[in-house]
C-alpha cells in the first residue's frame, strides 16, 4: 500500500526522482491514449457511432486523460512508491446494441475490450523494434537502465497488456471472460460485475504479491527480449 508522503520524504525528492516521475507519466499518457483510441476505433468499426460522437476517436491524449487516474495518482506513486505503478484513462462509452449483427453483443464487447490491451502489446513490440534499430545504429549500447525512457515505455505496455486482460470487471478481461462464459454461466459474470472492483482493489493495494506472481513470467520474458535486441 502506498505510504503517504511526509515532510522529510518531500524534501528528499531530487531531480532524478522528478525526471523518473515525468518519464513514467509521459509514457503512461501516450499508452493510455492509444489504448482508449483502440477501444473507440473497434467500436466504430462494429457500427457504434458513440465514441466518435463523443470525440474519442482520436489519438489526442487530452480526450482520454482522467485527471486522477492518468496524472495525480501515477505522479504520487512514481515519486513515493516506484515499485507500484497504477493508473487509468477515461473509459470509452459504447453501446453494443449498435453493433453490426455479424457479431453477437457479447462478442462485440469482447472485441472492443480486447482492442485496448492488444494495442499495448503492439506498442511494446514497437518499442522493441525501435530499441533494436537504435542498437544496430550504435545510438544505444549495452543493457539499458530500467529507468531509460524506451525501456520504461516497453515495460509499461507489457504491464498494461497483462493487467487489462485479467478476467476481472471492470478490466477489459472481464468482458472477454463474459463472452467466453456465455449466457449459461451468466451468474458467474454477474458475480464478477458486482464484486470485481473490490477484488481488483484488494489485489492492487493489499495483495500485490499475487499480481507480481502473474506478471513475473511476462516481465522476465520481456526483459530477456529487450536485452537480447540491445546487448
Amino acid at each position: 500500500m502506498p505510504v503517504p508522503p511526509t515532510g522529510a520524504s518531500l524534501l528528499a525528492i531530487g531531480a532524478a526522482d522528478l525526471r523518473l516521475a515525468g518519464v513514467f507519466v509521459i509514457c503512461l499518457i501516450i499508452s493510455i491514449a492509444v489504448h482508449e483510441f483502440s477501444h473507440a476505433w473497434a467500436a466504430t468499426k462494429l457500427g457504434d457511432p458513440t465514441p466518435e460522437g463523443q470525440g474519442r476517436l482520436t489519438l489526442n491524449p487530452i480526450a482520454h486523460i482522467d485527471p486522477i487516474g492518468t496524472l495525480v495518482l501515477p505522479i504520487v506513486l512514481a515519486l513515493f512508491s516506484p515499485g507500484m505503478l497504477f493508473g487509468w484513462g477515461r473509459p470509452v462509452e459504447t453501446h453494443p446494441r449498435n453493433y453490426t449483427r455479424k457479431v453477437t453483443m457479447r462478442g462485440g464487447m469482447a472485441l472492443v475490450s480486447a482492442a485496448g490491451p492488444i494495442s499495448n502489446l503492439l506498442l511494446a513490440g514497437l518499442a522493441l523494434v525501435l530499441a533494436w534499430g537504435l542498437a544496430m545504429g550504435g545510438v544505444i549500447e549495452g543493457r539499458l537502465s530500467p529507468f531509460h525512457p524506451l525501456r520504461v515505455f516497453f515495460s509499461l505496455n507489457v504491464i498494461l497488456f497483462v493487467f487489462n486482460l485479467l478476467p476481472i470487471h471492470p478490466l477489459d478481461g472481464g468482458k472477454v471472460l463474459g463472452w467466453l462464459l456465455g449466457a449459461r454461466r451468466q451468474h458467474i459474470d454477474d458475480f464478477m460485475l458486482r464484486y470485481g472492483g473490490m477484488i481488483l482493489l484488494a489485489l492492487v493495494f493489499l495483495f500485490p504479491a499475487v499480481l507480481a506472481f502473474v506478471f513475473g513470467p511476462f516481465m522476465q520474458f520481456g526483459n530477456w527480449a529487450f536485452d537480447a535486441v540491445t546487448v
